[in-house]
C-alpha cells in the first residue's frame, strides 16, 4: 500500500465544540465573531461523507477513538483518531492520523468498501488481528471560515448540518466546531466561552462518532457526562 500520510507521527489536534441550535445560521457567528475584533475569510460550503469502522466487539467506541475513510469531492482521506488526551468543557484535544486514498486504492474503497488501512497503523495498533466492519456513516455540510486574530491567534470555526445514518435509522445534529491552527489553547478557550455565552450554547461532551453511534448505532451508548 501505498499510503501517502501527512504527519507520519500524527498530530496534536485540538479544538472545542457546541451544539448549535435551530434557527443559528453561520452569517450570525460570522457577525459575533467580527464584533469580537476578528478578521475571517470564508471558505466554499462543502459537503462530506465519512464512513466510520469498529470491530464486532465495538474496541474503537469503548476506548474513545475513532477510525474513519471520508469523501470530499474527488478525494478520500482517511483518518485515525486516538482517544482524548485532554479535555476541558468545550475543548478536545487529541491525536491524529491522516492518510490519502491513491487511486488504485479509491478503486478499491467504492468496490468494497472496506476499511482501508496503511499497515504501519495495522501494526502500530494492532488492527492486522481484528475484523473491522462499516457502523456509521455521518453526511455533513459544512460551512467554514478561517478566523485571525492581531496577536497570532488563528482558528477553523465551522457550522456542521450532520445526518447521521446508521442500524437505528437517521438522524439530524447541528454542531459548532473551532479547531486551532495557531496561538494558545487559552486563546481557543476565550472565543468558545465568549460564542457559548452569547448564544447560550450547550457544550458538545462527545465526538460525532460517539454521538451518531448514541443515536442510531446498532447497540445504543450512554453519553458522556
Amino acid at each position: 500500500m501505498n499510503a501517502d500520510f501527512y504527519e507520519k507521527d500524527g498530530k496534536t489536534e485540538i479544538e472545542a465544540k457546541l451544539i448549535c441550535p435551530d434557527g443559528l445560521d453561520f452569517d450570525t457567528l460570522l457577525g459575533k465573531v467580527n464584533s469580537m475584533g476578528f478578521q475571517y475569510r470564508t471558505a466554499e460550503p462543502c459537503f462530506q461523507t465519512d464512513n466510520y469502522f469498529d470491530t464486532p466487539q465495538y474496541t474503537l467506541l469503548h476506548s474513545d477513538a475513532a477510525l474513519r475513510i471520508r469523501q470530499r469531492g474527488e478525494n478520500y482521506i482517511g483518518a485515525y483518531k486516538e482517544a482524548s488526551e485532554k479535555q476541558q468543557g468545550t475543548i478536545f484535544q487529541r491525536r491524529e492520523f491522516e492518510w490519502r486514498l491513491s487511486d488504485n486504492e479509491i478503486k478499491d474503497w467504492n468496490e468494497e468498501k472496506r476499511a482501508i488501512i496503511p499497515p504501519i497503523l495495522m501494526d502500530k495498533f494492532s488492527f492486522q488481528r481484528q475484523t473491522l466492519r462499516k457502523v456509521l456513516v455521518v453526511e455533513t455540510h459544512r460551512h467554514a471560515a478561517i478566523l485571525r486574530g492581531n496577536d497570532g491567534f488563528e482558528a477553523e470555526l465551522s457550522l456542521d448540518e450532520v445526518v447521521f445514518r446508521g442500524h437505528k435509522g437517521q438522524k439530524h445534529f447541528r454542531e459548532i466546531e473551532i479547531e486551532l491552527l495557531h496561538g494558545r489553547l487559552e486563546q481557543l478557550k476565550q472565543v468558545a466561552d465568549e460564542l457559548q455565552s452569547h448564544f447560550t450554547l450547550r457544550p458538545a461532551i462527545d465526538s460525532k462518532y460517539r454521538q451518531g453511534m448514541m443515536y442510531v448505532g446498532k447497540h445504543g451508548i450512554i453519553a458522556s457526562s
